[in-house]
């Protein structure tokens, strides 16, 4: 039997996804192709539950329109305080914790005693949101460049284009171990705000499909454990 009949046969959900070309460990989206951490996950949800998932990966607020209309079945990740404005008035429904983050402002290591103030100019990938320096930046006391690619911020870092890159880190972790093992010290700047929480599964028309994706994370904490593992989001994600 062709894998596109048994697809066919199995009920199939649509699970809206981040655009982001390379936003590994978690994910990333090229050529039509979804892959990482999260593509893992869910298809082996999706397995064990006899589903088909179709993977839509859309710019950030098209996303939750999709949501909060429906035309999309579910989203990951997602959190409950993100993109709140846009959810109000909306019954959204989310899973347990799955992974845990930190995005903060990740900079030379040299610069982390500078004053809050020396900080004037930040990078980060198109489509974040850099929630606790936004009165700042609304103030135009803070000066943001986004980019398409964690490399381009890294050089702009690096170049002294920027201050900082307000990012997650683990995916600055990944980035700077494969592609700029030589590349200067750089680290989570723990005396600025940065941001700590969970990602989830959420859902607007299909609580059933959330209940049991909280019963698959319970069912298979080992495997879910190793999966962790094989992308480097088994510790605390903080960079060394």
């Amino acid at each position: 039997m062709s894998t596109n009949l048994q697809a066919a046969q199995k009920v199939t959900f649509t699970i809206g996804v981040q655009p982001f070309p390379d936003y590994s460990p978690y994910s990333s989206y090229q050529n039509g192709d979804y892959q990482g951490f999260n593509r893992e996950l869910l298809d082996a949800f999706a397995e064990k539950n006899g589903y088909h998932f179709e993977y839509q990966a859309l710019p950030l607020k098209r996303l939750y329109r999709s949501l909060l209309s429906g035309s999309i079945d579910a989203k990951y990740p997602d959190n409950p305080r993100w993109s709140q404005n846009l959810k109000e008035g909306h019954e959204v429904v989310y899973s347990e914790p799955v992974v845990s983050f930190v995005d903060g402002i990740v900079m030379l290591d040299q610069d982390h005693n500078n004053p809050r103030e020396d900080l004037r100019n930040i990078g980060m990938i198109s489509g974040f949101t850099p929630w606790p320096f936004l009165s700042d930046i609304q103030a135009k006391k803070i000066n943001v460049f986004e980019a398409g690619d964690m490399d381009a911020l890294i050089k702009m870092l690096l170049t002294k284009r920027i201050d900082g890159i307000y990012t997650n880190t683990a995916v600055i972790r990944l980035r700077l171990l494969k592609y700029h093992p030589n590349a200067p010290i750089m680290s989570l700047n723990r005396h600025l705000p940065f941001l700590s929480g969970t990602r989830h599964l959420s859902s607007t028309q299909h609580p059933e499909l959330v209940v049991q994706f909280n019963q698959f994370l319970v069912d298979n904490t080992h495997y879910i454990s190793l999966l962790k593992e094989k992308y480097g989001l088994s510790s605390p994600n903080d960079v060394p």
